[in-house]
């Protein structure tokens, strides 16, 4: 029953995870939104803004690794949940079998190499189990890694638009909602991850 009831804890966490990472996935296409706009906004401006024009170009870079990425993670959570899926099939077999056996003995010549089976297949399942969390927790980190870069070029954008003349108001502001967003994502990929060590 204990592995029953881990097997539907594992199943919840993964449903939170994948949610907080369509979150981020929502999120980071802002970014890009942003970033366009302000390479935009910068090359409107001239000369004086080229900084910020390229750091803005920069966050674009950026934010399609960071899409990449996220989708990365979107696949390891599929595969968790196939693997967990699969290994509440072998243990509902296991049980199957283990009544039948108890319950009727005569059969237990038939059922013990199926059952055996069983338990192989469960044991490669919770190997499979194993790997896809460990998997997981890599590319998180990685994820969380790629959004420090992405801190630092929001920031970065902050620094390049004092210089942006007639148009640095608007390259503040403009610098300010991505250095926002990107922190958003990286608060929330930080709360995935605590929640993943439980």
């Amino acid at each position: 029953m204990n592995s029953v009831n881990d097997t539907i804890s594992s199943l919840h966490r993964v449903v939170k995870a994948n949610e907080d990472i369509k979150k981020v996935i929502r999120i980071s296409s802002g970014v890009n939104l942003v970033a366009l706009n302000a390479m935009l906004i910068a090359k409107r401006s001239g000369e004086r803004s080229r900084g910020f024009a390229v750091v803005s170009s920069e966050l674009r870079l950026f934010s399609r690794n960071l899409d990449a990425a996220m989708n990365g993670l979107g696949e390891l959570i599929f595969s968790l949940v196939r693997d967990a899926a699969a290994m509440q099939r072998q243990r509902q077999q296991h049980s199957h079998f283990m009544a039948v056996m108890k319950t009727n003995k005569s059969v237990r010549k038939w059922a013990e190499p199926t059952l055996a089976r069983v338990e192989a297949r469960m044991g490669v399942v919770e190997e499979a189990i194993r790997r896809d969390w460990h998997r997981l927790r890599l590319q998180l980190n990685r994820v969380l890694q790629l959004c420090e870069s992405g801190r630092s070029l929001s920031r970065s954008a902050k620094i390049e638009a004092v210089y942006g003349g007639d148009m640095s108001t608007t390259l503040k502001q403009v610098a300010s909602q991505i250095e926002g967003t990107v922190d958003e994502i990286f608060s929330t990929l930080k709360l995935l991850r605590m929640q993943l060590a439980d």
